[in-house]
């Protein structure tokens, strides 16, 4: 597929069909495992939390800038969207913030050994801890076929639609100081939801809540539709562009369908050795392949990161078909 065509499928899919579906969410009052003190219980793998952010409270932000000896400025920006882990919520019920995954501060560097480091984000130092805390975050599929691109940094993740944000966070001051050491993988779900960030590697998950692509008209669809492609996962490439292995924001080149990414058939061939990698690890499908596409549009994207999306498609060589159901069969 020539790259001005790769930019133009990715531009032109612009309506996502991503509603919800839960079914009968549990009351806090139904769940022994809801509302907790974070303080109290261990932010472990499998527990889900309240959406508070630790930065909601400014007189709590002053106070923490004062104890830990940061400017108000760099704890607010570092509280803002951050986790409070303050109560928890039951998985099993609706909830919005689940941690997915939790790392050992100790396997992380740069090893962190004061709470202060974890309030100053603008530094280099807490730039090199998140990337490397998000290459920690991914689980096994994930990671072994990220590797497959042979870029420093990349961080694939699964693609779960509008409303499901990851991220990670450390623990609150108050877990800190009463002496949990770890980084929390989490998704975060709004409204809150009965959503669990393990499901979506399975044929389980709501096909309405896949991301599915009908060429014809130019349009995201639910997967139990007719499609063409279906966006799988995606791969951050922001650590590459910024140590100069793949081209950043220059490479956006005008072509005679439009604007397109400029990046050279080799980059292109290892992304979709990923992107195929991780498609082979969720599928049994042999009718369709991993085929990567970046959107000029999202290059970079508003979050200042480089995203490549990752699409099970017909091989560039052959013509397109059309299939129903989501490729995620296992």
């Amino acid at each position: 597929m020539p790259t001005t065509l790769r930019a133009l499928g990715a531009v032109l899919a612009i309506a996502a069909v991503l509603s919800g579906c839960s079914a009968g969410p549990k009351s806090p009052a139904d769940d022994p495992a809801a509302g907790k003190s974070g303080i109290e219980v261990p932010l472990t793998t499998a527990t889900c939390w309240s959406a508070a952010t630790a930065g909601a409270d400014p007189q709590e932000v002053l106070s923490l800038a004062k104890k830990y000896g940061v400017s108000y400025f760099a704890a607010a920006h570092a509280l803002a969207e951050r986790p409070a882990f303050d109560l928890t919520q039951g998985c099993a019920g609706s909830h919005q913030v689940e941690v997915y995954k939790a790392v050992a501060m100790d396997q992380v560097k740069p090893v962190v050994t004061t709470y202060t480091a974890l309030l100053q984000s603008g530094s280099k130092a807490y730039a090199k801890l998140a990337a490397n805390v998000e290459q920690a975050c991914m689980n096994k599929p994930l990671l072994e076929a990220v590797v497959r691109t042979g870029l420093p940094g990349a961080v694939m993740s699964p693609v779960f639609g509008d409303g499901v944000t990851l991220g990670w966070a450390p623990p609150s001051p108050e877990q800190w100081e009463a002496g949990q050491r770890v980084y929390a993988c989490t998704m975060t779900q709004k409204p809150a939801g009965t959503l669990r960030y393990a499901s979506v590697f399975r044929k389980s998950f709501p096909t309405s809540r896949r991301t599915c692509i009908d060429n014809k008209a130019l349009v995201y669809v639910d997967c139990a539709r007719k499609h063409n492609r279906e966006q799988i996962s995606t791969i951050d490439v922001s650590a590459a562009v910024a140590a100069k292995k793949f081209p950043g924001r220059k490479a956006i080149k005008p072509g005679p369908d439009g604007e397109y990414v400029d990046v050279s058939p080799a980059l292109y061939a290892a992304l979709d050795r990923a992107c195929t990698a991780y498609l082979r690890a969720v599928s049994t499908t042999k009718k369709l392949t991993g085929i990567a596409e970046i959107d000029p549009d999202k290059w970079p994207a508003p979050d200042g990161t480089y995203p490549v999306a990752c699409e099970a498609d017909t091989a560039t060589t052959k013509n397109p078909i059309t299939t129903q159901g989501s490729v995620f069969d296992r």
